[in-house]
């Protein structure tokens, strides 16, 4: 059995206007050697998807990745996908990486509220024996108003 710690962890979210469609963009990471937590903000309309990964990459056992929105535990919307990769050329000193990577699925998706306006989007990775790493977003969520026919989003 492996034991090492994670090298980075990270939200990543897809871009929302059509010309970057499917291009999918950091949001907020950190990484072992600079702190265990970063913040960052992600703005989204009401009734918009909350479309985000987290991403833990490295550590051995692979890290158990968790995600909350305020004190609700969301992991249960997320599939998790583990990639195990090898490094090292000689059989005796190659090491095993892990990148486990939690996915929000397509058909049980977030969609923002105006009850999420404020609240953290947290992704915290754990590996037995090691500092935890933790990354969250405060949402900002616009609301929608109608008037006169047009549409127009505001805080």
């Amino acid at each position: 059995m492996c034991l090492a710690g994670m090298q980075q962890l990270k939200l990543m979210h897809a871009a929302r206007d059509d010309s970057k469609a499917g291009v999918e963009r950091d949001v907020v990471s950190t990484s072992a050697d600079s702190r265990s937590s970063s913040l960052g903000q992600m703005v989204v309309r009401d009734g918009d998807a909350v479309v985000v990964d987290c991403i833990a990459v490295g550590g051995c056992p692979p890290p158990l990745v968790v995600l909350r929105l305020g004190r609700r535990d969301i992991t249960d919307l997320f599939t998790t996908h583990v990639d195990r990769s090898l490094s090292g050329k000689r059989r005796g000193s190659r090491r095993v990486q892990y990148r486990v990577v939690k996915r929000r699925r397509q058909v049980h998706g977030l969609t923002a509220t105006k009850a999420y306006d404020g609240l953290m989007l947290r992704c915290l990775a754990t590996v037995p024996g090691f500092a935890p790493l933790s990354v969250a977003l405060r949402l900002t969520v616009l609301c929608k108003l109608l008037l006169s026919g047009l549409f127009l989003a505001t805080e």
